[in-house]
């Protein structure tokens, strides 16, 4: 199995992060509500995510589970690192290899049967 990962750069900012899919860290608002309570805004359907005036103070600097294509895109837009580990039957981390953004990051060639 493999698993994706994009770290941002050190420069871009928590909401930035936020916006681009990094899990938000400590408090959370949202502009559009006058007590800075998401849960009652009136601009998404009960998710606080799909929010477009969610408030974070601080975000995770990276994002995991992603596609290969949304790293490219990542990577492209703030630049950072991205890269994807192999994982074994048991759950170890047997291998891991870097994301670029020239030629096939997909066809991982396993020298063993998984």
């Amino acid at each position: 199995m493999r698993i994706n990962y994009y770290r941002f750069p050190e420069t871009v900012d928590a909401q930035t992060r936020f916006q681009n899919g990094a899990e938000p860290i400590g408090e959370r608002g949202c502009t559009a509500n006058p007590d800075g309570d998401c849960p009652g805004c009136p601009h998404h359907a009960g998710n606080w995510y799909d929010c477009p005036f969610a408030t974070v103070a601080d975000a995770d600097d990276t994002v995991g589970s992603i596609t290969i294509t949304r790293a490219k895109a990542l990577l492209r837009q703030f630049g950072g690192s991205a890269w994807t580990n192999h994982i074994e039957r048991d759950g170890g981390v047997f291998e891991t290899t870097e994301i670029k953004l020239k030629g096939n990051n997909s066809r991982h060639k396993y020298n063993r049967h998984l």
